[in-house]
C-alpha cells in the first residue's frame, strides 16, 4: 500500500464520536436501553429517553460534571467534577454509589485542560473496573507558600477511593503528554495508549515506553502534526479504536480524508481513504459503520453557513448535503440504532434530527447549560 504522511487529524475525531462516549465490551443491559445521559451546570445528570427525546429521570451530583468515562459493562458512569470530585453512578439504579475528593485539605489537584482551557483531556478506565488513569497537577501548600509540583500520571483507585499511585513522567515528557492526549487501556488492562502527536504506548505497571507508533508530518512549510483523538464508539468493536484523520501524499501534498482503526491487541494501525479532505466539525460513523455524517462549516461571522453531509463509506463518496442552521459551538452524536442526530453543546437545547432526511424533529430546552458530552450507549 502506498505509504500516506499521516498530519493533522480533525479536532472532534469520530465521535459517537462527536463526544458521545461509550464502550462496547459487553453488550447493554436490557434496562438501560435506549437511554442517554449528559451532566448540567446545576450539578446534575440528566437521563434522557432516545425515542422521544424527554427527560425521564435526573441524578443529584456533588459538583459540576465535567469529564466522563463509561465502565467496561456500561453500567457505571464515573465523573470528575470541576471541584475535582470522583463520583460514580450506578446507571440501573440512577444513583451515586461512590463519592469521595482527590484533594487531601493540603493539596489542590487539577487536570490537565484542553485547547482553551474548556474541557479536560483524557481519562482513561481500567477493564477490571479499579482504576481511573489521568494525569493530575498538585498545588499544595506549604507554611509560607504555595508550590506547584510538575504533572504527575496517577491512579485513582475507585475501591480505596483515593489517589492510590503516582509516578512522575517518563523522559521526554517532562511537562506531562499533550495537552489534547486521550487515552485507551488495552483489554488486559496492560498497556495504556496515548493518542497524541504520535501513538505512544506505555506498560502500566511501571510506565516504560514500550513501543510507539510514529505518525510522520508533512515535510513542507506550513504544514501542521498530524493528531489522533481516542474518543470511544460505543458500537466500536472490542479492543479497537476507529476514527477519522487525514492523510498527506508525499508527491503532490494532496490531503484525503480516511479511516484509521487501531487494534489495541496487535498495535497494528489500518487506514483506509475515503474521500478528498474538507474543513468540518466532527464525524460520526452509524452502528452498522456503512455510513458517515459531518458538518461542514464554511465563513464566520454573521456570513457563517453550515451543512450535514452525508458519506458513502464503502463507495467513498458524499451522497447528500442538508443546510442547517449555524450555531458558534456545538457537539454532535447519534442514537445508539443510528436513526437520529443530536446537536447539542450551544447553551441549553439539545435538538434533534432525523437521520435519514436530517430535518430537525425536537428542540429540547433543558433551562441549564450542559457541561459534558452526551453519552448513548451501545443498541446491542
Amino acid at each position: 500500500m502506498t505509504k500516506m504522511i499521516l498530519r493533522y487529524g480533525l479536532t472532534a475525531a469520530l465521535l459517537i464520536a462527536a463526544l458521545c462516549a461509550g464502550v462496547a465490551n459487553a453488550a447493554t443491559p436490557t434496562n438501560l436501553k435506549g437511554l442517554m445521559y449528559v451532566g448540567t451546570l446545576d450539578h446534575k445528570l440528566l437521563i434522557l429517553n432516545e425515542r422521544t427525546g424527554d427527560i425521564v429521570g435526573e441524578i443529584p451530583l456533588g459538583g459540576i460534571p465535567r469529564t466522563t468515562v463509561l465502565s467496561a459493562d456500561q453500567t457505571k458512569l464515573h465523573i470528575v467534577t470541576t471541584s475535582m470530585l470522583v463520583e460514580t453512578v450506578d446507571l440501573e439504579t440512577r444513583k451515586v454509589i461512590s463519592s469521595f475528593p482527590l484533594s487531601d485539605g493540603r493539596s489542590s489537584p487539577r487536570m490537565a485542560r484542553g485547547a482553551g482551557g474548556r474541557s479536560f483531556s483524557g481519562l482513561g478506565v481500567d477493564p477490571a473496573g479499579r482504576y481511573l488513569y489521568a494525569t493530575i497537577s498538585l498545588t499544595v501548600k506549604e507554611i509560607d507558600q504555595y508550590r506547584t509540583d510538575p504533572p504527575q500520571f496517577v491512579w485513582i483507585d475507585l475501591k480505596e477511593q483515593k489517589i492510590a499511585k503516582a509516578m512522575p513522567f517518563p523522559k521526554g515528557y517532562d511537562e506531562g503528554f499533550g495537552f489534547a492526549a486521550t487515552y485507551k487501556v488495552s483489554p488486559d488492562g496492560k498497556l495504556l495508549y496515548v493518542f497524541d502527536d504520535d501513538i505512544v504506548v506505555f506498560e502500566l505497571a511501571t510506565m516504560k515506553q514500550v513501543d510507539k507508533i510514529s505518525l510522520a508530518r508533512p515535510e513542507y512549510p506550513g504544514a501542521s502534526p498530524y493528531r489522533l483523538t481516542a474518543s470511544d464508539d460505543p458500537n466500536e468493536e472490542p479492543g479497537k479504536v476507529t476514527t477519522v484523520f487525514t492523510a498527506v501524499d508525499p508527491i503532490v501534498h494532496k490531503e484525503t480524508l480516511g479511516l484509521g482503526t487501531i487494534d489495541l491487541n496487535t498495535r497494528k494501525v489500518d487506514y483506509r481513504a475515503i474521500g478528498p479532505a474538507f474543513p468540518m466539525n466532527g464525524f460520526i460513523l452509524t452502528p452498522d459503520h456503512k455510513l458517515g455524517y459531518s458538518l461542514m462549516i464554511n465563513r464566520t461571522g454573521a456570513n457563517r453557513e453550515s451543512e450535514w453531509w452525508v458519506w458513502d463509506i464503502e463507495a467513498a463518496k458524499v451522497i447528500k448535503k442538508v443546510p442547517v442552521p449555524p450555531r458558534i459551538s456545538f457537539r454532535f452524536g447519534m442514537s445508539s440504532d443510528g436513526k437520529m442526530i443530536y446537536l447539542y453543546g450551544a447553551g441549553s437545547t439539545i435538538e434533534f434530527f432525523d437521520a435519514e432526511t436530517l430535518q430537525s424533529t425536537k428542540l429540547l430546552y433543558l433551562n441549564k447549560d450542559t457541561t459534558t458530552n452526551l453519552i448513548v450507549l451501545a443498541g446491542k
